[in-house]
């Protein structure tokens, strides 16, 4: 499928690359069909476009750049079901960010993640109730990452 973007000219989009929210966006629920548009420079955020409408996108990002500690989204049986959760799936959660100010303020809705899972492309918008999470966390000064993630980066690697 190919996609006309303003930002980026014609993108072509396989479509196994396409991920289905069937509930859409909050405020977007009429928009079922994105991908992860992957931009070096733009990293490490990574754009969420919709293919329904290229007008509409996001900057979405890992949440352990806006929080340190765990980060935990309880899922209801009817969100496992959205998302056709089967023994063994592999769930992956990024959150939307907001980049202001020229990029001087970056912040990510912690109150609203997306869990997407990778074997089917399924994704949805979750509500994370009951916690000190943010809708606008700003990002952490140093990152956190796993262990596996720095031993791979090795001394003096980025």
């Amino acid at each position: 499928m190919k996609v006309e973007t303003r930002e980026w000219g014609t993108v072509e989009v396989p479509d196994e690359a396409i991920v289905h929210l069937p509930e859409g966006l909050l405020g977007f629920e009429d928009l079922h069909r994105f991908v992860f548009i992957d931009v070096e420079e733009f990293r490490p955020f990574m754009w969420f476009l919709s293919v329904d409408d290229p007008e509409v996108g996001f900057a979405v990002a890992d949440p352990y750049y806006f929080h340190a500690g765990p980060y935990d989204v309880n899922l209801t049986e009817a969100d496992e079901n959205t998302l056709d959760l089967e023994e063994g799936d592999t769930i992956a959660i990024f959150v939307i960010v907001t980049i202001a100010d020229g990029g001087r303020q970056i912040t990510a809705n912690l109150k609203g993640p997306m869990v997407f899972n990778t074997r089917n492309r399924l994704a949805k918008q979750v509500v994370v109730y009951g916690s000190s999470f943010s809708v606008r966390q700003p990002m952490l000064s140093r990152r956190v990452v796993p262990i596996h993630a720095a031993i791979a980066q090795g001394p003096g690697r980025p």
